[in-house]
């Protein structure tokens, strides 16, 4: 019985690699990006980064001399905006808008690309009764802005490594 056991759990493990599964968040990512050092980004995009580099099996790099590629910020901006104002008074519907203009360098200092934009803009009811929920709501919304902006900017690197070869 225990060898069953074991045998279906090998399958079931080689099933798995074989059809191409692989960790929620992970990006399959050349050598060259497997090292990546930010420079002059908030926070919370330095922490989106080094999530996706880690489930990625790659790290963000404590130099630039140590990475493969730099990427370095020239601009970062997050802004909240009413979209409507209710009866009361009070905003019923707001956006919030991110900016973020960067560009990519190598482990030389000699750039990949021309300076690269992401505009990112998400729309949310902001019903006044439940203003702690609304409150949690808009911050699941900026992680998730965060999170795709640290995807997109990924996705453009592997572009400008492409473009060096």
């Amino acid at each position: 019985m225990k060898r069953l056991f074991r045998f279906l759990i090998l399958a079931a493990a080689l099933m798995q690699a074989g059809c191409g599964y692989h960790l929620r968040g992970s990006i399959e990512m050349p050598a060259a990006l497997k090292s990546l050092y930010l420079f002059g980004a908030s926070g919370p995009l330095q922490n989106e980064m080094q999530q996706i580099m880690r489930a990625s099996k790659g790290k963000l790099a404590p130099t630039p001399n140590d990475a493969g590629v730099v990427v370095k910020v020239l601009k970062e901006d997050m802004r909240s905006r009413v979209l409507s104002i209710g009866s009361t008074g009070k905003s019923s519907e707001s956006e919030l808008e991110y900016y973020l203009r960067f560009q990519f360098f190598d482990g030389k200092e000699n750039a990949m690309m021309d300076e690269q934009v992401i505009e990112l803009s998400r729309e949310f009811f902001n019903d006044q009764t439940a203003v702690l929920a609304k409150t949690n709501e808009e911050q699941l919304i900026r992680g998730e802005i965060y999170k795709q902006a640290a995807r997109m900017i990924l996705a453009r690197a592997r572009v400008a490594i492409d473009n060096q070869k």
